[in-house]
């Protein structure tokens, strides 16, 4: 699939390094967690919509670059939030050194983003990533607020998905399509945000797995219900109680078995087959317009990505 290749090739030749203008080791910390690697998702949604518009993938270089660095920036800060010593079974940064130098270079991060978009002349897409990170911090709140609730329902889920997971895969999304003159951004911004939606339901079934470093079912033990859990109880009513007590620290039972649990985790991988199933058809539409038909499959590939990391413990 000769699209497939172009997309990798570019996403590939993305630098991530960090210009070495600091006295400290500020600079060289963050390359080191840039050379750990991600999977680099987010540059590659927007290099393809970039293909769908025919947009040269020089044109989107800056930009896939800040939000790839956006969202590296949130998760140095989120390992300090969530107290978290191994990433993709790396130490973390708070874990090698301390919070104080974690956040820094969250903050040098973001700092060195918004003076590459300043420079790059386009004022809206500035603004569009300074209200990316200003949702990464409400959703952080909110999520921080949710473990006091009470009751729990999927909506505050999705409200804190959209604003942490969903909005920086939406810039990455509505980004090629301002850039190429796009009429219908609402569309373009609505799949980037359930584009999102998706990634962070298949997160919730690997956070009951033992995977990169992780231990399993670290987001009841920190206080938070999921995706899963709340499948839980909507399943077996009778595990309501026995789950806030987790989740409220009263008790360290987990309180389901493993088939239960297993149904759970199908279930939500049905709800997200579900969402991709919308996701493909509104951007099969936009190719069908634009005439890039042949950039549906590489889109299904890209939305299949991301339940790699479940699928194989689901036995699928």
């Amino acid at each position: 699939m000769i699209k497939l290749q172009e997309l990798k090739a570019t996403v590939d030749e993305l630098n991530l390094g960090m210009a070495d203008t600091t006295i400290s080791a500020l600079a060289h910390e963050i390359d080191e967690l840039v050379l750990a690697g991600g999977k680099k998702f987010r540059p590659g949604l927007m290099f393809l919509l970039g293909k769908v518009f025919g947009l040269p993938s020089g044109t989107l270089t800056t930009y896939a670059r800040a939000a790839e660095l956006t969202h590296l920036a949130s998760l140095i800060h989120d390992d300090v939030i969530d107290a978290s010593d191994k990433r993709r079974n790396h130490a973390t940064l708070n874990a090698l050194r301390n919070n104080t130098t974690a956040i820094l270079a969250g903050d040098y991060v973001l700092a060195t983003i918004m003076g590459e978009l300043a420079r790059a002349g386009n004022n809206e897409l500035l603004v569009d990533l300074t209200k990316c990170i200003q949702d990464l911090a409400d959703g952080e709140w909110l999520q921080y607020d949710l473990k006091a609730k009470t009751h729990v329902r999927v909506e505050d889920l999705e409200l804190i998905c959209i604003k942490k997971t969903g909005s920086l895969i939406r810039f990455c999304c509505t980004t090629p399509a301002k850039l190429a003159g796009h009429k219908d951004i609402t569309t373009i911004a609505t799949l980037g945000e359930r584009i999102g939606l998706v990634f962070q339901m298949a997160d919730d079934i690997v956070d009951g797995f033992n995977q990169s470093g992780r231990p399993a079912f670290q987001d009841i033990i920190n206080g938070q219900l999921n995706y899963v859990t709340l499948k839980l109880i909507e399943l077996y009513p009778e595990l309501y109680g026995p789950i806030y007590a987790v989740k409220n620290g009263q008790s360290t039972t987990l309180p389901w078995s493993e088939a239960q649990y297993l149904e759970a985790t199908r279930a939500v991988h049905e709800g997200i087959n579900l969402e991709i199933a919308q996701l493909v058809a509104t951007f099969k539409n936009l190719c069908d317009q634009r005439g890039e038909a042949e950039l549906v499959d590489v889109f299904q590939l890209t939305l299949l990505k991301i339940q790699s990391n479940y699928a194989p413990q689901l036995g699928l």
